[in-house]
């Protein structure tokens, strides 16, 4: 994957760029060198931070580089050659990387951490392994393949889950690929990642709908029961789950067609609890309590209005 403001330093000799160039954008600080690769002063900091030491970015922050949506987890995520020397013990920690690009500009957007006003903190780095001899290819990312087989070994399945739900729902893993991948993997981790779907919408609904599944309860995904819309889940005969991204949530349009559409579930009889993005990560203990309660009344199981 390509990152714009950062090339490979054996990339520039192949377009038939001259040694004598390279060297006079060397001298006045249009191009520095960072490791193997050359970049610019607009290269992304974080990313260029991560390769300085050797590495490229893999599992979570190569996947939110993919532009998939991800969940919260510890650590800066990354991969280095066994040749490569190792990275620096008394230098440990770095930004996480979880940024997007742009489709449009294929730019690097700034952190979400820039839109709520929170600071990131500095994470641990975490190796993968095992470590690949050579870089498979000259990009500062490596291929969503490679990230998402990074992913299935060090991740909980469901967060696993929810990066190939994404790449699937955005086109970007095909049927094919998916096979391939889940083959490669050993049995105690393909099992539980055959249960992927391709429309779920959102991480907060494959982690809610895993749950459920977890516990044996009958859970259906995007089921039309309103013209023209979907609802997130259905839980047994009448309980539907709508789950909210952070990234949609707080938008005053947005809100005002959920509560539209929950005002006209709730007139054919369905009970209708929506879930933040905070309550499901941040607040699951408390949340994961409530739900149980609702579902040990077994509410969700008795008949709709005729």
């Amino acid at each position: 994957m390509d990152v714009p403001g950062i090339t490979h330093k054996s990339a520039l000799p192949r377009r038939g760029i001259e040694h004598r160039q390279i060297r006079t954008w060397l001298r006045t600080g249009a191009i520095r060198g960072v490791g193997a690769w050359y970049v610019t002063p607009d290269a992304p900091t974080d990313l260029v931070a991560l390769l300085s030491h050797g590495v490229r970015p893999t599992c979570l922050d190569a996947a939110a580089l993919h532009g998939l949506w991800t969940p919260l987890h510890p650590g800066v995520h990354a991969f280095r050659p066994r040749r490569a020397p190792s990275t620096r013990p008394d230098d440990p920690f770095l930004l996480p990387l979880r940024r997007r690009l742009d489709p449009v500009t294929g730019r690097l957007l700034p952190p979400p951490d820039a839109e709520t006003g929170r600071t990131r903190q500095p994470q641990p780095l975490v190796l993968h392994s095992p470590a690949p001899r050579t870089w498979p290819d000259d990009d500062p990312v490596p291929s969503l393949a490679v990230t998402l087989a990074h992913a299935a070994r060090c991740l909980p399945a469901v967060k696993t889950a929810i990066l190939i739900e994404s790449a699937l729902n955005q086109g970007q893993l095909s049927a094919l690929d998916l096979a391939d991948l889940l083959g490669a993997l050993p049995q105690r981790l393909r099992v539980p990642l055959s249960r992927v779907r391709v429309d779920a919408q959102s991480g907060t609904e494959t982690a809610v709908r895993w749950w459920l599944e977890g516990l044996r309860v009958a859970v259906r995904s995007q089921v039309q029961l309103l013209p023209a819309a979907r609802v997130d889940l259905l839980v047994g005969t009448n309980w539907v789950i709508e789950c909210d991204s952070r990234r949609f949530h707080d938008a005053p349009e947005q809100y005002r067609e959920d509560r539209r559409r929950d005002l006209a579930l709730i007139a054919r009889g369905y009970t209708v609890t929506r879930l933040t993005w905070e309550q499901v990560f941040l607040e699951w203990e408390q949340t994961e309590q409530m739900l149980l309660t609702i579902l040990h009344r077994r509410d969700h199981r008795r008949a709709l209005p005729a």
